[in-house]
């Protein structure tokens, strides 16, 4: 055996080992993730019937795709016995929800456990990319952090599409940074099949594919433009499948396109009304927005046409109500960031979006501890990104999904659970700082000669 082969052995041999090692400290703060998910769950959530809002719909239509009647609207089908058909948001997560249904998962409740499931796995890649970006102790912090964060958890128990797109963030994130170190067209894939999931949850993640695979493709000069063409029409190529079927299946039951939701137009019109320009919901939305007196409701039963209604009804506020937009949009970004009217915040978030879960006026206590948490941990996070540029590292995945959280917040509205995809950054950056501030109050930790804060091996060339 030559010496190079001999010491190749010995590396790969050393980094198995620090693999095991760092299992062996991920697995309790993975069953710490998955028994605080499990409680939120079996405590607050046992109590809450599924009777209106986003998690009736997305439950209850996929029992309709289930037992083969397709994507129906779920309101009218259980509530009103009228077969109309629906797309009022994208169908990845009725599709998660389905495949429960078909393996006997048909409860909400049952449905929320499988949830809490797919929030520990999301722990577990926050780990492995706080240990990409910081070595193993920011790895081993980042899973910390996302075990015990309210704004992690609370998703997982509200059967909400933010489990799914939480996980796809991390993952999306995970890949850029693989493939910083070495690209190459697996990790092209990853990266598009976790934007791809993300987009058919969130349509807004579709905007991602522009903010991330692009640039990041095209700016790697270590390999030929004949590569970097090839690896972005892989990217291209996996949404595309993705999403054709959906787009015909659509095509054939509406009158209008349809191409992701339509429910856009409705977004639009309950955050652009008097209500929400002024008063006590200024920045926020108001489902008042969407009944009379605030406008002529649509009536029309295709469901594309009375999108395009409401669009027109939200255009035609804004235009009326231009000199007040400035001020309205900052109002958003201020409420999804929590700088703005803050003291609504428990309230908004508890009693109107149910992020406290339980029964309603059942304690905001949840809530009022996931306001806190977000307050120490959005300085550390800023800091983090601080230390992160310091250290040459690429930041700018990171600030994508902040970025796109703002721009979204602004054209709507402000409301917590649309930051869900920034606290990824959120939590990572975190422990950076974190990290760094125990490296200077504790030595390392030794463990068989090997330190705790062991960089990750750099990737050959």
């Amino acid at each position: 055996m030559t010496a190079a082969v001999e010491s190749e052995v010995q590396q790969a041999e050393a980094e198995a080992v620090s693999e095991k090692r760092f299992l062996a400290y991920l697995s309790p703060l993975l069953l710490l993730a998955l028994v605080i998910r499990v409680a939120f769950v079996l405590i607050r959530q046992a109590s809450v019937q599924l009777v209106t809002g986003d998690a009736y719909w997305y439950h209850f239509q996929a029992k309709l795709v289930a037992d083969g009647r397709g994507f129906l609207n779920p309101f009218d089908f259980y509530k009103e016995g009228i077969v109309s058909q629906g797309a009022d948001h994208p169908p990845g997560f009725v599709l998660v929800l389905t495949i429960l249904d078909w393996l006997g998962i048909s409860s909400a409740q049952g449905q929320r456990l499988a949830m809490c499931l797919l929030g520990t796995v999301t722990v577990a890649v926050i780990a492995y990319l706080g240990r990409r970006l910081g070595g193993v102790r920011v790895g081993l912090i980042a899973a910390f952090i996302a075990a015990v964060y309210p704004n992690m958890w609370i998703n997982d128990g509200m059967l909400m599409v933010e489990t799914v797109f939480i996980l796809a963030t991390a993952v999306a994130l995970l890949a850029c940074y693989r493939y910083f170190s070495r690209p190459n067209r697996a990790d092209v894939v990853l990266l598009s099949v976790a934007l791809t999931v993300a987009a058919m949850t969130r349509p807004e993640a579709i905007l991602l594919f522009l903010l991330l695979a692009v640039p990041i493709v095209l700016a790697r000069r270590q390999i030929s433009w004949k590569e970097r063409v090839v690896q972005l029409a892989i990217a291209a190529c996996i949404p595309i499948l993705a999403f054709t079927p959906w787009v015909l299946y659509n095509q054939s039951r509406f009158e209008d396109p349809v191409f992701i939701s339509t429910g856009a137009g409705q977004t639009l019109a309950a955050g652009n009304c008097e209500l929400t320009f002024s008063g006590d919901h200024l920045g926020f939305y108001d489902t008042k927005c969407l009944l009379t007196p605030q406008i002529i409701e649509p009536t029309t039963p295709d469901r594309s046409l009375r999108d395009s209604e409401y669009r027109k009804i939200a255009k035609s506020y804004i235009a009326a109500h231009t000199s007040e937009l400035p001020k309205v949009m900052a109002a958003r970004v201020g409420r999804v960031w929590h700088v703005f009217r803050v003291d609504q915040s428990i309230g908004l978030d508890g009693f109107i979006e149910g992020r406290a879960g339980g029964a309603p006026g059942g304690g905001f206590f949840i809530v009022r501890e996931a306001l806190w948490s977000y307050f120490v941990l959005m300085p550390l996070a800023l800091f983090g990104l601080v230390l992160l540029r310091r250290k040459r590292e690429k930041i700018y995945p990171l600030l994508m999904q902040p970025a796109l959280v703002t721009v979204v917040a602004a054209m709507t509205f402000g409301i917590t659970r649309y930051r869900a995809g920034a606290e990824v950054t959120i939590v990572v950056c975190a422990a950076v700082t974190i990290s760094m501030v125990v490296s200077k109050l504790f030595p390392p930790i030794i463990v068989n000669a090997e330190p705790l804060t062991s960089e990750e091996p750099e990737a050959k060339p």
